[in-house]
């Protein structure tokens, strides 16, 4: 089989080798290592002159510095070819990996790949009941992997491949609503769908996904579809569905009309605000005019207020006081 057929095959081969060249850096590295210090002690030993001792002691330093040259040899041999072995490793790419996995599917019937591929479905079923979703995702993931290598070639074995593939992809999809990676569920009753177009299930599947992106209009039809395709059996789900669509439809309505209101109530109280404002810029300019412009009227007024005499009752008395006063 040639290599990179699925980007999931291309991922899982770009991950083994940069596994690979990290397995050849770390090997170099060592194998550096290994030899600096194998260098300093041949240096320390060819030119460390040991002094006569009074001291017995001295007998024993001497055997602890020294180092067996065949040891020695064996440990930076044994660097070397590890380090060898990893950049061989390495030099592999994605399109020259080791071939033997592949190459025993290759060598499996029909039958024991789909065989292989339906225990990965089961085992992924029992995690998704044990509510252990990432690991059931893990295991759905490997069958749908393992189908790219299953290659029928009679109408029976086309009938079991589209089938069990079909029912990995609703196990699949149902997994992943319950993880949350709604693009996954589409992409998987997608491909559901393209197997069997009236499946109720990846109907019902992807119209969940549509509501949980409140794209109701979408989920709606999906509905319908699949109440007009299921059986009397299963079709209190589908019905149960439909009433929490509608009921989301409807929250979402009332919730944007509360803030359709809060918003127009927003707006007329700003506008109450600014009209009050320019009244009391109105009343305070009239005031102003008033104190500084004389009316028609006021003109009267101070006209016949100019025109009058000072009153003359009591002048004679006045004058009468004064007279005798100066007598």
């Amino acid at each position: 089989m040639s290599c990179g057929l699925t980007p999931d095959l291309m991922r899982m081969l770009e991950a083994m080798a940069a596994e690979k060249e990290q397995l050849a850096t770390q090997a170099a590295q060592e194998l550096a290592d290994t030899t600096e210090q194998l260098r300093k002690k041949a240096e320390a030993s060819a030119t460390t002159v040991v002094a006569d001792r009074a001291d017995w002691t001295s007998v024993y330093e001497k055997w602890d510095a020294w180092q067996d040259p065949e040891e020695l040899a064996q440990q930076e041999q044994a660097a070397r070819e590890k380090a060898e072995r990893a950049a061989r490793a390495a030099a592999q790419g994605p399109c020259n990996h080791d071939h033997s996995t592949e190459q025993r599917l290759m060598d499996m019937t029909t039958a024991e790949k789909l065989a292989a591929c339906d225990e990965f479905r089961r085992l992924g079923n029992l995690f998704f009941e044990q509510g252990q979703y990432q690991r059931a995702a893990y295991h759905y993931h490997k069958a749908l992997v393992y189908f790219e290598y299953v290659f029928p070639d009679t109408d029976d074995e086309n009938s079991a491949f589209d089938a069990l593939r079909l029912k990995t992809l609703l196990n699949f999809a149902a997994c992943r609503l319950r993880t949350g990676h709604l693009d996954d569920v589409l992409s998987h009753t997608e491909q559901a769908l393209k197997l069997d177009p009236t499946n109720a299930k990846a109907l019902y599947r992807r119209a969940q996904a549509w509501r949980l992106r409140d794209e109701f209009s979408r989920a709606m039809e999906d509905v319908n579809a699949a109440l007009a395709h299921i059986g009397s059996a299963d079709r209190s789900v589908i019905l149960q569905e439909k009433t929490l669509l509608q009921a989301r439809m409807l929250a979402y309505k009332m919730k944007s009309r509360e803030v359709s209101s809060a918003m127009f109530d927003q707006a007329k109280c700003k506008q109450a605000k600014t009209g009050a404002s320019t009244s009391n810029a109105a009343v305070d300019d009239v005031a102003l005019t008033v104190t500084t412009k004389r009316s028609e009227d006021n003109d009267g007024i101070v006209g016949q207020l100019e025109s009058w005499q000072p009153c003359r009752a009591g002048l004679s008395e006045l004058r009468q006081l004064l007279n005798h006063q100066v007598a």
